[in-house]
């Protein structure tokens, strides 16, 4: 508890930083961007890790995104902002709009540290494929071809989780889930509680009916 209180007074302090320095134009400007990028990387790997207020992740991702991309245009800071966009893109998920966003970014990045140094084509060219697969999984959900939408990995997910509505909704909803669970331990089993109380969210509250990993996979034992 202590280090994620940590975490949240360093990325606040860090934004008070930056909105002054942004509004006296001061030179230290990349400083003060870089360190709330920083923060908000660290916070959500940390929500993640920690299986709490994973909810606040996807802001996170959208607040990293504003300071980010204005500190793309300085060159002696792409290989940083290259790898906490890694690192974003990696702790978030329930977001494939977002995430579709954060991998053209870093695509864009890929390219410029590409034309200064080269050897970033293999990388390059798994992002670009990652997200040609996400925008035509996105479009087919704005259809409403949801049963078109390819299962890949070994675990079969509900396709409702592509569609605009579930974006839209999934971080308030998961927030009342949290909530509601209170101390409940995140240990083995956590995750029973944690689908059952979503989808009763889901339902009642946001009139989405969501089908668990649980019923998805009703062979699989989860722990």
């Amino acid at each position: 508890m202590e280090q994620e209180l940590d975490y949240r007074k360093e990325l606040e302090e860090a934004r008070k930083v930056a909105s002054k320095m942004e509004l006296r134009g001061h030179e230290h400007l990349t400083d003060a961007y870089w360190e709330v990028v920083c923060g908000t990387v660290l916070l959500a790997e940390h929500d993640l890790r920690e299986q709490d207020q994973e909810w606040e992740i996807a802001s996170l991702a959208r607040e990293m995104l504003t300071y980010a991309e204005r500190l793309a245009g300085h060159e002696q800071m792409l290989d940083n902002v290259y790898e906490a966009t890694r690192r974003m893109l990696e702790a978030l998920y329930n977001h494939p709009r977002l995430k579709a966003r954060l991998l053209a970014f870093e695509i864009q990045l890929l390219k410029q540290i590409e034309a200064r140094e080269g050897n970033k084509q293999e990388l390059l060219q798994e992002a670009e494929d990652e997200l040609s697969e996400l925008q035509t999984n996105i479009r087919l959900a704005d259809e409403g071809r949801l049963h078109e939408i390819p299962q890949t990995g070994h675990l079969k997910g509900d396709p409702i989780e592509w569609t605009a509505r579930w974006e839209e909704v999934i971080d308030e909803a998961d927030r009342k889930v949290f909530r509601k669970l209170g101390d409940t331990p995140r240990g083995m089993g956590f995750c029973y509680a944690f689908w059952h109380m979503r989808a009763e969210v889901l339902s009642k509250d946001y009139h989405l009916e969501w089908k668990s990993p649980q019923v998805m996979n009703p062979r699989v034992m989860f722990d």
